[in-house]
């Protein structure tokens, strides 16, 4: 076991980590040349030692209403409305700057407000910027302004509300995106110059190029497929992957119409080179696992930001040939002995991770969602790594009602969260029983709806140690009541998915504070909350913890004043991250002692 004076060191991964997952990648010289946005305000670029321009300490300047990178043209351009027209910079990475001026139509009522930019194509093939305007009578009264240096303007009123994703008027295409709550979004393809009727698609947008766009596609009861979308046409041909979960894709700038595709299989992500000419699909060599994002596409290539709990992070670089280059990130390579499997207890799929001597308590980590995944990417901001140090085996559970396995292992939890958890955490304490850990020495530990379960968890084995539940999705009625004000789409998925009557029992809601405050008085129970969460409500944690004090229960509620459901800077991130090892410290008991985490604490 390490000794205690390393966990400093290790509690600065989740600020090195949230620091560089906010760095632009904005293209590869030798390596990744990255920019951040610093305390001035303007975006800073760093190359690599070996880079063959002379770019290092490069400074944009980032004042306008709108900033946009365009890879396909390694500019960052800015836009600025004024009375009358728009003053657009574009400031290329090779040191080159240029100023120009669009002149726009008047506004019906007051003035113009800029709300997006999109880079895009005009009817002439040139590169423009099409900008998403409204005045002040309000969102109905949107427009697109096409806009291109010493060029008219274009103007085009929307048939339908969305947010402009792609304008290629070589193929007369205008796609718009609207959200539908927790269905796909709703893609329109709209014809500014025929003005034909928009069509409608049912797809979340991941790519456009060369008349051709890119859709993930998720029909009810089934996993996700892409789909390559002819704008012309609409027609539309599936994309074959191997297997998994498909997750992000992008066409190569080349002109061959290849495609790069991220997909998860078995709780970690893989990239795949699909070739339109035969349909085959190449599986590209992958040093290790972990999470995968595409963060930037360019005729040069596709960048991606990779992240693994024992591996670090990296960069990597596909090119124009097809070849993948990988340079590694700030995150360092976990230092101690530990082994990570994904591996079956019965119908429970699990990321195992085991330190290196027997372990002396067990973790189970819990997701939200629920319709999301484990990965192997640095979950809770590298604290898996300290738990291991500790000689904690950790088990991130893809419970039943995940994706990613499968339509019947998703759905197979709806309307019987009760009996499917219980067997997957049955399975997870078997599992810990082969290793010599006692229910005991088991805590759970869950994020939003994950928090619920960690909960859910306590109430169904009243032996385990206790639970640690960040931002935790506590009473789903009054949460479902909530987000279907917001967008009724939301009624039918919970609905779905959730006992929500009113004239049900607290345990027949299963998520509810009254069902899951019914721990044991030995349990600890340690729920840490945003107050300012934008999606679950920290006034439930805060009914939750006073209904178990009432009963006399060892629960505490750690209030970040200010903080949201996620942590949004740096020291955010070291702040939640020293409040969930402090609590989960607290319910296990063992591990090494660091200093107190500074949160303002509820009874």
């Amino acid at each position: 076991m390490r000794p205690p004076d390393a966990a400093p060191s290790q509690r600065h991964v989740s600020e090195l980590f949230l620091t560089e997952r906010s760095r632009f990648l904005l293209s590869w010289d030798e390596g990744p040349v990255l920019g951040s946005v610093q305390d001035d305000g303007a975006l800073h670029i760093d190359v690599p030692v070996r880079a063959k321009r002379a770019l290092d300490g490069r400074r944009i300047e980032l004042d306008g209403d709108a900033v946009l990178f365009v890879e396909e043209r390694g500019l960052l351009v800015t836009v600025h409305l004024n009375d009358t027209d728009a003053v657009v910079v574009e400031s290329g990475l090779d040191g080159r700057s240029e100023r120009w001026h669009a002149a726009l139509p008047p506004a019906r009522h007051g003035q113009w407000t800029l709300t997006d930019v999109v880079h895009a194509r005009d009817q002439e093939g040139a590169p423009c910027l099409v900008l998403t305007v409204e005045d002040e009578s309000g969102p109905r009264s949107v427009e697109f302004h096409q806009i291109r240096a010493g060029k008219q303007t274009r103007t085009h009123r929307p048939a339908v509300p969305g947010q402009l994703v792609h304008w290629d008027l070589r193929r007369d295409a205008a796609v718009l995106r609207a959200d539908r709550g927790p269905r796909d979004c709703g893609l329109h393809l709209e014809r500014p110059l025929s003005k034909a009727a928009p069509q409608p698609v049912e797809a979340r947008w991941a790519d456009g190029w060369d008349g051709r766009g890119l859709l993930i596609e998720t029909p009810p009861g089934a996993e996700s497929r892409l789909m390559v979308w002819d704008l012309v046409t609409c027609s539309s041909v599936t994309v074959t992957v191997p297997a998994g979960h498909v997750d992000d894709a992008r066409f190569l700038r080349d002109g061959s119409g290849r495609v790069l595709v991220v997909a998860t299989a078995e709780g970690s992500d893989t990239l795949y080179l699909w070739h339109p000419d035969n349909d085959e699909t190449t599986r590209l060599p992958l040093d290790g696992t972990g999470r995968l994002r595409i963060r930037t596409a360019g005729p040069s290539g596709i960048g991606i930001y990779q992240v693994s709990t024992l591996a670090g992070s990296f960069w990597l670089w596909l090119d124009r040939d097809g070849h993948l280059h990988r340079t590694r990130g700030d995150v360092p390579r976990y230092d101690g002995r530990a082994t990570l499997a994904h591996v079956w207890y019965g119908r429970t799929p699990v990321l195992r991770y085991l330190p290196e001597q027997p372990p002396v308590a067990a973790v189970v980590a819990l997701h939200g969602g629920p319709e999301s995944l484990e990965r192997d990417e640095l979950r809770w901001d590298g604290l898996y790594r300290e738990l291991l140090d500790a000689g904690v085996a950790v088990m991130g559970l893809n419970y039943c009602g995940s994706t990613g396995y499968g339509r019947l292992h998703t759905q197979r939890a709806w309307k019987a969260w009760t009996t499917a958890f219980r067997e997957d955490l049955e399975s997870c304490v078997a599992a810990a029983a082969e290793w010599g850990v006692a229910p005991a020495g088991i805590a759970l530990l869950g994020g939003s709806f994950g928090g619920a379960l960690a909960l859910l968890g306590c109430v169904l084995r009243h032996d385990l140690a206790g639970a640690v539940a960040g931002a935790p999705l506590i009473d789903i009625r009054r949460h479902a009541e909530q987000a279907s004000a917001a967008d009724p789409s939301y009624r039918d998925w919970f609905g779905a998915r959730f006992e929500l009557a009113a004239s049900a029992t607290p345990a027949q809601r299963v998520f509810d504070p009254e069902h899951l405050t019914a721990t044991a008085p030995g349990q600890r129970v340690v729920l840490v909350h945003g107050s300012e969460d934008e999606v679950t409500q920290w006034q439930h944690s805060r009914r939750a913890a006073d209904e178990a004090i009432r009963k006399d229960l060892p629960w505490t509620l750690v209030t970040e004043a200010g903080a949201g459901h996620a942590p949004a800077d740096p020291g955010q991130a070291g702040h939640r991250y020293r409040n969930i090892h402090s609590a989960l410290r607290r319910v296990l008991g063992i591990l090494p002692v660091t200093r107190a985490a500074s949160a303002s604490a509820g009874r």
